[in-house]
């Protein structure tokens, strides 16, 4: 990919996004006519995962190029490095301005963000140590009702809280809210109350958090567009992760859907279900809107020519397939996510249906930026793909949380730790073991959405090769580590 000068970067990552909710024939029946033409315009990899569905985790592994089993984030109690090596001290190196705004999920546990949502502590910036030249970090849907609660400063919180919607906002998210704080905290083994309340909420368009989010990132770009530097913006809006909280207008705009339910209805009843599919399309709807808004920045200054897009997520969400909610566990809902780059250099109109993984995107923003590379990490380089669609990068990609392990190759899938059925709250206790081989299953979770039978006997051959692949990289892990 040859390139005259360093291409400015958007990394727009919405929360909890599946990959079915856009893209080719709209399985979810959201409307993303934003994402759909950015597919039109670069490379839709249709087969991404997460390295892990779990926030924390997975932004950890972008952010430091490293598998999960080698990152320093196993789960959301914990925090990376401010000072170590990560993508975005390595992009401010080489000359970018590197901007975020939203959810950045890389520094946990102080509830610390304060109004300016820089982290700040003893007049240090922990934000900035992390690398990031300007922006801010705000907190997701649940942790900014966590800051309230604590009485912390949190800047959607303060934002709220100057426009005299504070007490509204407070009110309805308590509603919703599927856990306690404290010694008592519990998650919910089923739907929880922060799917069931479909109810909207009655804050203004404006105040709404992912527009709010979606505003700051604009404000970042109007201030970046007068400077002669090329640079990196990270979008991360809060949404469509639960709870299941939208505007009016977002809920009179899907009204009239009859979005496809799950096989396995759970606990629920189809108008239960359908109701909480209604608000997860009308916040995927408004992600898409909120995306197209910044795509026309882009053209009206004349930029989104040397300009490289990424659409992705963090992670999915089961949203009730297989009886399941959130995230956590290793189906495909759970751990698919939508990939779509574009931009100079980029081939028109492709799509690639080979495993791949948002990993890769730690080796791809340092290479599409000219920036040195981190050493030792497991990242690769998607460019070569991004020329070549036809290319084939990995053969088998690899996602993990707390007690279970993957490999995908794109069809098949070696699922070890997992027991079927196995909930969320159940999927992050613990610690995997590799010996305990009674556990490990092939699914086909594309032909088997339930993903809760083992085909290793029909499919020895695939069975192997996978199970060998997974058990190769624990050991590669295990050394590195």
């Amino acid at each position: 990919m040859a390139r005259s000068r360093q291409p400015n970067i958007l990394l727009f990552i919405p929360d909890q996004l599946r990959a079915d909710a856009v893209g080719p024939g709209h399985a979810m029946g959201a409307r993303t006519p934003n994402v759909d033409r950015l597919m039109q315009r670069g490379v839709n990899f249709t087969r991404a995962i997460c390295p892990s569905p779990l926030c924390g985790p997975s932004r950890a592994c972008l952010a430091t190029g490293l598998e999960y089993d080698r990152n320093p984030v196993p789960s959301n109690a914990f925090s990376i490095s401010e000072t170590g090596p990560n993508l975005y001290r390595q992009m401010a190196s080489s000359g970018y301005e590197v901007m975020t705004c939203g959810k950045v999920d890389l520094l946990k546990g102080e509830l610390d963000w304060g109004r300016d949502g820089q982290h700040a502590a003893n007049g240090i910036s922990r934000l900035k140590q992390l690398g990031f030249t300007a922006g801010l970090d705000s907190a997701g849907k649940h942790a900014t009702l966590m800051a309230y609660n604590a009485g912390k400063d949190e800047p959607y919180i303060c934002y709220l809280r100057d426009r005299g919607l504070e007490d509204r906002y407070v009110a309805d998210m308590r509603n919703r809210r599927s856990f306690a704080l404290g010694a008592d905290r519990i998650l919910y083994p089923g739907a929880g109350p922060n799917y069931v309340h479909t109810a909207p909420s009655d804050l203004p368009e404006d105040a709404y958090q992912d527009n709010w989010i979606g505003q700051c990132g604009l404000d970042l770009l109007e201030t970046a567009a007068n400077k002669d530097q090329s640079w990196f913006l990270q979008v991360n809006l809060a949404g469509p992760h639960e709870p299941v909280n939208v505007t009016r207008q977002m809920a009179e705009s899907v009204a009239d859907r009859d979005p496809p339910l799950p096989a396995n209805r759970g606990e629920l009843d189809d108008e239960q279900h359908r109701a909480i599919r209604r608000n997860y399309i009308a916040m995927a709807e408004n992600v898409d809107a909120i995306f197209g808004r910044y795509v026309a920045f882009l053209e009206r200054t004349g930029q989104i020519d040397n300009t490289v897009v990424i659409f992705t997520s963090d992670h999915g969400e089961m949203l009730g397939d297989a009886a399941l909610w959130e995230k956590s566990v290793p189906h495909q809902p759970s751990i698919g996510v939508p990939l779509v780059i574009a931009g100079p250099g980029v081939t028109r109109g492709a799509r690639t249906d080979q495993p791949s993984t948002i990993l890769d995107l730690h080796a791809t923003l340092l290479d599409l930026a000219g920036a040195d590379p981190l050493p030792d990490v497991d990242s690769l380089s998607l460019v070569p793909v991004l020329a070549d669609p036809q290319k084939r990068l990995r053969d088998v990609v690899f996602s993990g949380l707390a007690n279970w392990r993957i490999a995908f190759d794109g069809q098949y899938k070696m699922v070890a730790g997992y027991v079927p059925g196995q909930s969320r709250a159940d999927s992050e206790r613990g610690t995997f073991s590799a010996d305990d081989s009674a556990t490990w299953r092939l699914v086909a979770p594309f032909a088997d959405p339930q993903e809760d039978g083992n085909l290793c006997a029909s499919e020895p051959e695939r069975c192997a090769a996978l199970k060998q692949a997974l058990e190769q990289e624990l050991s590669r892990c295990r050394v590195a580590a």
